[in-house]
């Protein structure tokens, strides 16, 4: 008896939109397309929530016009995978990407906040993000108090992690004169509203 070979589909960003508007896919979960594959992103708790909202916070008040900061919205890396980083700083469009969703190019920084997701924002999206050029990535540890920023990218992988913890600064490879208190973003120190 001959056996059947089921084959692997992979997904475009356009089937994904496609079934986004159809909704195929269940309305309580979200997904993001990665290398073709469907992901069910993880449901962010309380610390996860909190620093998105510090980060988010910070980039506009302190960066203003010099960059659009996107939250949770999805980043085309190819036709394949349209990743949604916890945060990203794009270059300033003026119609704010309403004709395009933003690419690598577009991508100052992306920012992934980890509480649950390390392991799988390490091995999968850090990959992908310097697989695609992306200049920079932060991945915000909250378990090791911590942020990695990840530089210069280079056969898919990140050359250069700095690593930074609760006493020190950090600043964005684009915008080094606008530095950013690990503290802060962690919630290890208050911020003044």
């Amino acid at each position: 008896m001959l056996e059947r070979v089921v084959e692997e589909h992979l997904f475009t960003v356009e089937e994904f939109a496609k079934m986004l508007r159809a909704d195929v896919l269940d309305a309580d979960k979200k997904f993001e397309l990665i290398e073709g594959k469907l992901f069910e992103m993880t449901a962010m708790e309380s610390p996860h929530f909190a620093t998105v909202m510090r980060l988010n916070y910070l980039f506009v008040e302190r960066l203003g016009k010099r960059a659009q900061t996107s939250v949770q919205s999805p980043i085309r890396l190819s036709e394949r995978s349209a990743p949604e980083p916890d945060l990203a700083l794009l270059r300033p469009r003026q119609d704010f990407y309403a004709t395009q969703i933003p690419t690598a190019n577009d991508a100052l920084l992306l920012v992934e906040v980890a509480f649950s997701s390390y392991q799988r924002d390490k091995t999968i999206k850090l990959p992908l993000y310097a697989k695609h050029g992306v200049a920079e990535t932060w991945l915000v540890d909250l378990n090791a108090k911590r942020i990695e920023a990840h530089r210069e990218p280079k056969d898919g992988v990140y050359r250069q992690t700095l690593i930074f913890d609760e006493t020190q600064n950090i600043a964005p490879m684009n915008f080094p004169d606008i530095a950013f208190s690990v503290a802060e973003i962690l919630g290890a120190k208050p911020m003044s509203l």
